[in-house]
């Protein structure tokens, strides 16, 4: 079934299984479903199943080799299945948080075996939008080794949460926006994502930043945590050295600790909608990069010093 299409949107398929959209690239993504079925179920499979395990599963994925080592038949070979197409499901069980031993209880008990596997035709894949309707579908991208950019939205992630910890370490931009997230900790491998320039979490429920997953994405220079619950402005932020660009609009943010003068290299930083009543004057005089400031729609003085040196220093307006 194609849960892919090569046009550029988002929506349903005919099949009713939810379309994923990528904006530069013609590829599909494919769900294939295989019957593995030995001969005899008194005689073990064609293979010692223990020592395939044991190979191929390494704790984060089960590939296709482990399903074609099993196959008597040659049916995934038949089907043109692919090694490193990736498992999702067996005997209609998603297979995420599967042990070695689960698969070989499964496999050793049963003489027939349906196997769910997902196949993505165009592995140079670089930028990709998708929304899901089921948290195993995300599964594929571990697979997608030249992912610069990967956009997700409209799938509720406040229970167990998203889990990219799989996806390629060379990722540069991730957006993942009305997604229900409480904390960035929700968003299990962030911290792996050394090459992050770009974080959007934006139309979120966040009410604080994990200090311990901040610090480790040294390269973000672009971070915008707009339409959250932040009441107060992240300090952890403040310690993050190459941050260009910082987006708090739509919070509950009241105050701008004295923390801010330690962002040397911020360009621009949007705090419209909040309820900020004071605007300290380092804003304007200790941070030499910065060129963009907007504040509208809060609940600031008019005649302070400060404010009167934001209007005349910045070309955007602060809602006065």
């Amino acid at each position: 079934a194609v849960v892919s299409t090569q046009s550029t949107g988002s929506g349903m398929g005919d099949d009713g299984k939810l379309c994923y959209f990528e904006s530069h690239l013609k590829y599909q993504i494919k769900t294939k479903e295989i019957t593995l079925q030995r001969k005899n179920k008194k005689t073990p499979w064609g293979v010692n199943v223990s020592n395939i395990i044991a190979k191929l599963y390494d704790g984060l994925q089960l590939y296709l080799a482990t399903v074609q080592s099993l196959d008597d038949k040659g049916i995934a070979k038949k089907m043109g299945l692919k090694e490193h197409d990736q498992i999702l499901e067996v005997n209609g069980k998603c297979v995420r948080d599967w042990t070695s031993e689960d698969l070989l209880s499964e496999f050793s008990e049963c003489g027939s075996v349906v196997v769910v596997v997902i196949s993505v035709e165009d592995r140079g894949i670089t930028d990709l939008f998708l929304m899901a309707s089921r948290e195993h579908d995300l599964n594929y991208l571990w697979s997608l080794r030249k992912l610069v950019k990967l956009s997700i939205c409209n799938i509720d992630f406040s229970g167990e949460g998203l889990d990219i910890s799989n996806i390629t370490t060379l990722l540069q931009e991730l957006i993942v926006t009305n997604c229900s997230l409480k904390c960035v900790t929700q968003i299990k491998g962030l911290g792996r994502l050394r090459s992050l320039k770009r974080l959007i979490l934006t139309h979120n429920s966040l009410t604080d930043l994990d200090e311990r997953t901040m610090l480790k994405l040294r390269e973000l220079t672009d971070l915008q945590l707009g339409y959250n619950l932040l009441r107060n402005f992240p300090d952890v932020v403040t310690r993050m050295e190459k941050l260009e660009e910082l987006s708090l609009i739509h919070n509950q943010i009241s105050l701008l600790p004295d923390e801010v003068v330690q962002m040397r290299s911020l360009e621009k930083l949007h705090l419209d909608n909040n309820v900020l009543t004071e605007l300290p004057e380092y804003v304007t005089l200790q941070l030499p990069q910065l060129r963009a400031l907007t504040l509208e729609n809060n609940k600031l003085k008019p005649n302070t010093r400060s404010t009167q040196q934001t209007r005349s220093k910045f070309y955007y307006k602060i809602g006065l």
